[in-house]
């Protein structure tokens, strides 16, 4: 059986950290996979760790790091982590997100019945801070064949069925929390570009994946529980502006420009 590494961002002090890595941990317990959980503190509020001495084990260590390497975004967050990851699999997840035993298994049955999937994203309720269901992270009806990346990449980035890119507004259709991909991505195509691309960085990641063809498998089934609250960070504010909105509308305008050129270099080989 392959080892998940779960990379639990902190960087909010939060009543909810402590529910949050609870209700997780007894979904790993539940799942029977084998796991390794890192609660990882993103030069946050220092106290935190006060929410979830209790946890911590041989399977579950708590990080500090020095460098704030998201930028209050669990998008980059993460990426502090990874010297510490023991795991096959990451599960990257954020501040007071709730996942169940039947998210881990049924990804980890995709993992385990096929070699040539890289990366397994699932749908997932939005809820409110009772974890009480208002609504789908995705529209169920809406289901891009992420096993054709190259498909899924245009409709992205707005390309049409005669190959002339029509860039559109980057959307991420692949929802972080409820991810969990292959640890050898990282040495197949790189690390998040979160010092290029800042808080849209996942968006660059899965493109980059997606580009360069590596499979993906949505199931379009809620698995996981994505809570709204006033802790949750893309609610937060600087400078009067959403930060979520902020950190992504600096970069996704790059982003653009960047798949632009590789999409047009890509069909010039072709010809």
């Amino acid at each position: 059986m392959k080892k998940l590494s779960i990379i639990h961002n902190l960087y909010l002090k939060n009543k909810y950290v402590n529910e949050s890595v609870k209700l997780n941990l007894k979904a790993l317990e539940d799942s029977g996979i084998d796991y390794q959980y890192i609660l990882f503190n993103d030069k946050g509020d220092i106290s935190t760790r006060d929410d979830i001495e209790e946890f911590l084990s041989e399977k579950v260590e708590y990080i500090y790091s020095d460098i704030n390497y998201g930028r209050k975004m669990g998008t980059g967050g993460w990426i502090g982590a990874l010297p510490y990851v023991k795991g096959d699999l990451i599960h990257n997840t954020t501040q007071d997100d709730v996942m169940t035993s039947l998210f881990y298994k049924k990804s980890i049955e995709v993992f385990d019945s096929r070699d040539d999937i890289y990366l397994v994203f699932s749908n997932g309720f939005k809820v409110n801070e009772n974890l009480i269901p208002f609504t789908m992270v995705n529209n169920p009806e809406f289901i891009l064949n992420y096993e054709q990346p190259l498909e899924a990449f245009k409709f992205w980035f707005g390309i049409d069925e005669n190959g002339e890119n029509k860039v559109t507004k980057a959307n991420n259709n692949i929802p972080a929390p409820g991810t969990i991909y292959r640890r050898e991505l990282h040495d197949l195509i790189g690390e998040p570009g979160v010092h290029e691309f800042g808080g849209a960085c996942d968006f660059e990641y899965w493109s980059r994946i997606l580009f360069n063809e590596y499979k993906c498998h949505y199931i379009n089934f809620p698995l996981w529980l994505f809570r709204r609250s006033k802790y949750t960070t893309a609610l937060q504010s600087k400078d009067g502006k959403n930060i979520g909105d902020h950190w992504r509308n600096l970069s996704v305008e790059h982003i653009k420009e960047k798949y632009t050129k590789l999409w047009e270099e890509k069909c010039n080989q072709l010809i």
